[in-house]
């Protein structure tokens, strides 16, 4: 394991434990009528701070910078990029599914990143050129080269980002389902494309995405064999994503573009 990752994986799993220690908070502030909105910010800003802690101490001449806090340490070399929280609709309603994600970005390449997921404690990790692993061991993406019987993941367009979306999801929902396959939904794109690479899905589209949603778990894909484009097949990936084995790729993105 790259030394980047070992120190990484440190500040994370402190992060986890702090979020999970106090995410009981935002439950009780929701019954004392509080701004569940603001709970959610303080408790981000809380793991964040844990994390840049421990990287600060490892890394003084790297640049740093958090989802909610931005650049919080300048630096001359690389850069790490965190976020803390990734899934709040889920983490508000204290249910599974939410992740945490660090980056380190070198010449604007990532070099090293990972994701955990914080209710299960799974770790998902990966270093340019040396794969990627789940709880120290090497994973895969799977080999199903037909949408037949094949699992894949998405996201439901019920809020006000996805609205524009539904007809075109709603018609690729029922095309692959037609063809065999099971759809599961999800509220964090981010840990949907980590269990493409770990061989526990088959392929996830997403759309109306940020990069930092995007950047830790794709390249972990990527170094677990996975292809990734936009719906137009584009390798630049915008706001929208599909991610999957190579040979169901191929099966897939005629699919989407038709749709999209």
């Amino acid at each position: 394991m790259q030394p980047r990752i070992n120190v990484a994986l440190k500040a994370a799993r402190a992060a986890v434990d702090f979020i999970l220690h106090v995410q009981e908070k935002i439950l009780f502030d929701k019954e004392q009528g509080q701004n569940p909105e603001q709970a959610y910010k303080d408790i981000c800003i809380g793991a964040e701070k844990t994390i840049v802690h421990t990287l600060a101490k490892a890394y003084p001449t790297e640049t740093i910078t958090t989802r909610l806090q931005g650049e919080v340490q300048t630096g001359e070399k690389g850069e790490w990029i965190i976020d803390a929280i990734q899934g709040q609709h889920l983490f508000s309603r204290n249910l599974s599914g939410h992740a945490l994600t660090i980056s380190y970005v070198e010449n604007g390449k990532v070099e090293h990143a990972l994701l955990i997921n914080s209710s299960t404690r799974d770790e998902f990790y990966a270093s340019k050129g040396r794969g990627a692993y789940l709880n120290n061991s090497r994973i895969r993406t799977s080999s199903i080269g037909s949408i037949e019987n094949s699992t894949l993941g998405s996201q439901f367009p019920g809020t006000d980002k996805l609205s524009s979306q539904i007809t075109s999801q709603f018609n690729t929902l029922k095309e692959v389902a037609e063809k065999g396959a099971r759809v599961m939904m999800q509220d964090c794109p981010a840990l949907m494309l980590a269990n493409v690479a770990a061989g526990k899905l088959d392929a996830v589209w997403a759309m109306k995405l940020y990069d930092w949603e995007t950047q830790a778990p794709l390249f972990i894909a990527k170094e677990a064999g996975c292809l990734f484009s936009d719906f137009q097949g584009s390798p630049s990936v915008n706001d929208t994503v599909l991610c999957a084995n190579p040979r169901l790729f191929k099966s897939l993105l005629p699919v989407l573009n038709k749709h999209f």
